[in-house]
Parts: structure tokens; sequence; C-alpha cells
């Protein structure tokens, strides 16, 4: 992802929200064998367990490794159209960011396959974000659906 901190304002490329305007050019799409791969190894360095990946369908638009670590008991969402992941509590709806637990941030980005993106990031307001290089399709689902902070435009159950 193009994620381009300066000024406070975080740049979205195309295809952020998962959609895309009819007759443009199809989204890329991240390798699920990689995301897996990623969480697996992730889990072995902190001592974890990838308790079950589930893939994305119609919604929600992102991978979901459910890991248990230590006592603790996370999601790791990967995003179908853009190699980001994030860490959450175990997604049953509203996706809810949280901080590492165990070392496991360190231990996904040793992947390099995947940008990490942090609570901090994720919780950044929509009025920071430049959504110039969205399209229209975009930026209709995302006046529609009115997310508050860039993680619900990027990890979401829209339809």
């Amino acid at each position: 992802m193009a994620n381009e901190r300066s000024s406070d304002v975080t740049r979205l490329p195309r295809g952020a929200t998962g959609f895309r305007d009819h007759g443009t050019e199809p989204l890329q799409v991240t390798d699920a064998r990689a995301f897996a791969s990623a969480c697996y190894e992730a889990a072995r360095l902190v001592r974890g367990k990838v308790l079950e990946i589930t893939p994305p369908v119609v919604t929600p638009n992102f991978h979901t490794a459910v890991m248990k670590c230590g006592e603790s008991t996370v999601g790791v969402l990967g995003r179908v159209h853009l190699p980001v992941v994030a860490i959450a509590e175990v997604p049953t709806g509203d996706v809810v960011f949280v901080d590492s637990p165990h070392g496991l941030e360190k231990a996904l980005r040793a992947s390099g396959t995947f940008r990490l993106l942090t609570r901090d990031e994720l919780e950044t307001p929509i009025g920071l974000i430049d959504t110039s290089d969205l399209d229209a399709a975009e930026r209709r689902e995302i006046a529609y659906w009115k997310p508050a902070i860039l993680g619900q435009l990027l990890f979401n159950y829209w339809d």
C-alpha cells in the first residue's frame, strides 16, 4: 500500500476499499497462500498457534487468521486487494484493532511480504485521509458507509 504519511495525511491507492468502477482495470489480488504462510511463520516465532484461517467471500474484504498467542486470541486480518495486515479482536462484526500481544507485531513484520498497519495508523480519522487516487465507486461507498477511521475503510463488511 502506498501509505505515505506527510503532514498527518495518509494517501490511499485505488482499490483501498475493495470496490472499483465497472470497466476499469481489475484490482490486484494478494496471494492467500503468502498470507497463510506469513501467519504460520509469525505464530511459530512467538510460540503461538494458528487456530484457523478464513478467506474472504463477498464480505468481509479480508482474510482472517485466528491466532492464539499465550493467553490472548487475536485475529490477523489481511486485505484482499492490498498487501497489508492488521491485528484485531477476533472479528464478529465491527472490527476492533488491538495492540500486538507477545511480539506478534515484530513477527508479522519479519515476513517482509505484508505491511503491518499499527493501531495508531488504523485509527487515523477519515478527515486526514487523502482519497484522491480512489475511483468514483470507492468514493460512493465511503459516502454511503461513512467510515470514521482508516481501519474501517480498509477492513470492512461492505457489500
